[in-house]
């Protein structure tokens, strides 16, 4: 089954990898990543091959890991251990991938997507581009080394994203240097071949065309999201900036525990490398996935969707910071990445 959800090929020394999961937003599930890293491990030692090409079929790249199936395997299997311990190492696979490597963002790239293409040496977005870590909505937090680059971006944009799950596109992704390229999505398969052909990505100084949200607010981002989750509550509750009330409502309908782990997550990272931020989001993700936060977030948006989910604390006001902080500790075996 798995090979109908990722394709691997070779052109000329270039070597090709399709998630072929369109009705699916090609999420990621386990069997997938299974063999993404085996055969990226093959291609890393193969001569034949001197560079990759990863895009996805149909209106995305990848939307995420597959959660869904997570939540369906409660209490049936260890599928929330083993997913996540060959995802993370996946991540750093990439990231320790000696050739090249370019992703095509021609569509959403969200969550486990992210990891997928962030730590490769290319990334293409296009005027489809919709980028987000949005897992504040289901109970759990950025990861996938989310934690490392979001936390070495401009102030406060990086616990924006992680914070409120906002979709930027490709003004800001390439504004913010997560995207390394911009073309126009008519221009992507003469992009795709060139770079099968000789190597090369076309660099254009073409610039996407688009308003930016963070832009826009920047300076109210810049003020905001700096400080404690308390204080960014009590500061946007009483802000009279329309951006400021948005971001106010939006944030209640987020999980509090989330938001709080967040915060401290990214806090936790910012003088740490990629490994060891996959090896912190592991032993937090081993805690958060056994919340009823995370089945009743999973649930209601992703399965029953009826984007009511029941949140334990109910509020900021009620969290436990003492437990954040004990979220935060090893308990489970490293990844030894």
């Amino acid at each position: 089954m798995a090979e109908e959800y990722i394709n691997f090929s070779q052109k000329n020394d270039t070597g090709i990898i399709k998630l072929n999961r369109p009705k699916a937003l090609n999420a990621l599930n386990y069997d997938m990543a299974e063999i993404f890293l085996k055969k990226l491990n093959e291609w890393d030692l193969e001569n034949s091959i001197k560079r990759v090409l990863v895009y996805g079929e149909g209106n995305a790249f990848c939307a995420g890991g597959d959660v869904k199936n997570l939540f369906l395997s409660s209490n049936k299997n260890n599928l929330k251990e083993i997913f996540f311990q060959k995802e993370y190492t996946l991540n750093n696979a990439i990231n320790e991938f000696k050739k090249d490597y370019l992703s095509i963002w021609n569509g959403i790239v969200m969550g486990g997507g992210v990891g997928l293409s962030m730590y490769g040496k290319y990334r293409v977005a296009t005027q489809n581009t919709k980028f987000a870590m949005p897992e504040s909505a289901i109970g759990f937090f950025p990861d996938v080394g989310a934690s490392y680059f979001l936390s070495k971006l401009n102030r406060g944009v990086g616990l924006f994203l992680s914070l409120t799950g906002f979709a930027i596109n490709a003004r800001d992704v390439m504004d913010l240097g997560l995207a390394t390229h911009y073309s126009d999505a008519d221009k992507i398969e003469e992009i795709k071949k060139n770079y099968i052909q000789t190597g090369n990505i076309e660099n254009t100084s073409k610039y996407p065309e688009l308003d930016s949200i963070i832009d826009k607010n920047k300076n109210f981002i810049e003020d905001i999201f700096q400080n404690n989750l308390i204080n960014i509550f009590y500061q946007l509750k009483n802000s009279k900036d329309e951006f400021g009330k948005k971001i106010y409502s939006h944030l209640l309908t987020r999980c509090p525990m989330s938001l709080a782990i967040s915060i401290e997550l990214l806090n936790n990272a910012k003088s740490k490398s990629l490994k060891e931020c996959l090896e912190m989001e592991y032993q937090l993700c081993q805690h958060m996935v056994y919340r009823n936060d995370f089945d009743n977030g999973v649930d209601a948006v992703l399965v029953s969707k009826t984007h009511k989910p029941k949140w334990s604390p109910s509020s900021i006001e009620n969290i436990n910071f003492d437990e954040v902080d004990k979220m935060f500790e090893p308990h489970v075996e490293k990844l030894y990445l």
